[in-house]
């Protein structure tokens, strides 16, 4: 089950469990002897930060490619971009590290840009 074209297919729970402690040793491998070196600590936190930030990335790609939002919950998005917003306005009030704000302002942007293909895709006639 940890070849790639299974990746995220587990056939069991167990299969799921064993890549789960296998990713945390690797990671905690890695990161015990790094952890006091500055610039992997904020590269760390950058990718954190912005692998969060692309959550949205995959709805905005179904409905590209399907060109319709058909049984995506438009309230789900709406708690999403909300929940964004918020957050994004947070960071910059309390003056956070770029990279937060930057991609809370990224985050908006894919959660407008689905809005906008709610807007475009129900405007037209769906495709024969």
């Amino acid at each position: 089950d940890l070849e790639s074209a299974h990746f995220w297919k587990w056939t069991d729970f167990l299969s799921y469990l064993q890549f789960l402690l296998l990713f945390t040793v690797a990671a905690s491998c890695i990161t015990y002897p790094l952890s006091d070196q500055p610039v992997f600590v904020e590269l760390l936190g950058f990718l954190a930060v912005f692998f969060e930030a692309l959550l949205g990335a995959p709805q905005f790609y179904r409905n590209l490619k399907n060109r319709s939002t058909d049984g995506m919950s438009i309230a789900m998005v709406a708690m999403w971009t909300s929940g964004d917003i918020f957050k994004t306005s947070y960071f910059i009030v309390r003056s956070a590290p770029v990279q937060f704000w930057l991609c809370g302002l990224l985050q908006v942007g894919i959660d407008l840009a689905i809005f906008g293909q709610v807007y475009l895709y129900s405007a037209k006639p769906p495709p024969l």
